[in-house]
């Protein structure tokens, strides 16, 4: 899968597990920065399959986008 693509569907996944976004469309996390698409894209290109368990560092002083991207992408490659 393209990193596009897991974006894509990273996002169908996170509507369909209606979460709260954006007027840009980016998900909502609470607390700290919101997920985009750009966001998704580069961290499936950087971790492939595994991005699921990225490093928390990937969300500096954000637990609960860490928390969240870590939720939708489990479900999007499950």
């Amino acid at each position: 899968m393209k990193p596009e693509e897991f974006a894509a569907r990273f996002f169908e996944v996170a509507k369909s597990m209606g979460l709260e976004f954006t007027s840009a469309g980016n998900v909502v996390t609470g607390k700290g920065k919101n997920i985009s698409h750009g966001k998704a894209a580069t961290m499936y290109r950087r971790y492939g399959e595994k991005c699921a368990k990225c490093p928390s560092g990937e969300f500096k002083n954000d637990p609960n986008g860490l928390k969240q991207f870590r939720m939708i992408a489990e479900k999007t490659l499950g």
